[in-house]
């Protein structure tokens, strides 16, 4: 296994506050756990397609304990104040069984949702994927979520399929425009 990629931790700022990016690891468990105490059922349900309650231990495990060579999770971290370490929004990305393709999903912690942290997650782990030879990124979107649905479109993924109350979105990182 890959040992984590320091490489790719960078501080930005962002509306007047200091935030690191960075993968995410497995000591981060905690972190991780007190997050999604803090993400809502809806958008739990959002994020998960499905009602969520309680994830399982193993699936907690599964989100921070990451095989670096197939998938990647950025978090968005603060870095000072009361909030300094926490983990306020996480990115990921998973590969398919065609190496060059990957599924994504995107979560904020509910009381810092259209701040514009998602949309700073996901321009990194598009550039990551396009930097490691991803040719396409796609993701499921409940239909009913349209601030996703509107990220989605903002980033340039277009809507290749709907199903019921699912939207499947895909971006094209070979000919799609940078995304920063």
């Amino acid at each position: 296994m890959r040992p984590y990629p320091s490489e790719l931790e960078e501080r930005i700022e962002h509306r007047g506050r200091v935030l690191l990016l960075r993968p995410i690891r497995a000591a981060d468990a905690a972190r991780h756990r007190r997050f999604l105490a803090r993400v809502s059922p809806e958008d739990l349900r959002s994020r998960f397609l499905a009602a969520v309650h309680d994830l399982p231990e193993p699936d907690r495990a599964h989100f921070t304990h990451i095989d670096y060579e197939r998938e990647m999770a950025f978090i968005a971290q603060a870095t000072e104040g009361a909030e300094a370490g926490e983990i306020l929004g996480v990115a990921r990305e998973c590969d398919g069984p065609a190496e060059d393709v990957a599924e994504f999903a995107v979560l904020v912690r509910s009381d810092l949702k259209r701040q514009g942290l998602g949309t700073l997650l996901m321009r990194k782990l598009i550039r990551y994927c396009r930097e490691h030879g991803t040719r396409e990124l796609w993701g499921s979107v409940l239909a009913e979520n349209a601030a996703m649905m509107h990220l989605a479109e903002k980033l340039g993924f277009r809507v290749r399929r709907r199903e019921l109350n699912v939207v499947e979105v895909a971006l094209d990182l070979q000919t799609a425009q940078a995304a920063d």
